[in-house]
């Protein structure tokens, strides 16, 4: 058995003009039309691609991910999930 980090399924679209850069917080390469993006639950970093996204937490948040892991061991999966 793995451990599967699921990210909440929800799509919110806006325009990169409403953004303080129209550009990745990690990798700093220009969004494009249809990127999908996070921001980090972990730390002040916002506005990433999700793939950038999975790299950062992976690397730099691997306690918190480890306590969120062990936080949620005992609660069962909603029916949509």
């Amino acid at each position: 058995m793995v451990n599967i980090l699921w990210r909440e399924g929800w799509i919110k679209p806006f325009l990169t003009e409403s953004l303080p850069s129209e550009n990745c917080s990690i990798c700093k390469k220009e969004f494009k039309n249809m990127d999908f993006v996070t921001s980090c639950e972990f730390c002040g970093i916002n506005m990433m691609h999700d793939h950038c996204a999975n790299q950062h937490i992976i690397l730099e948040h691997d306690r918190q991910i480890k306590d969120k892991i062990n936080d949620h061991k005992e609660k069962r999966l909603h029916s949509f999930q």
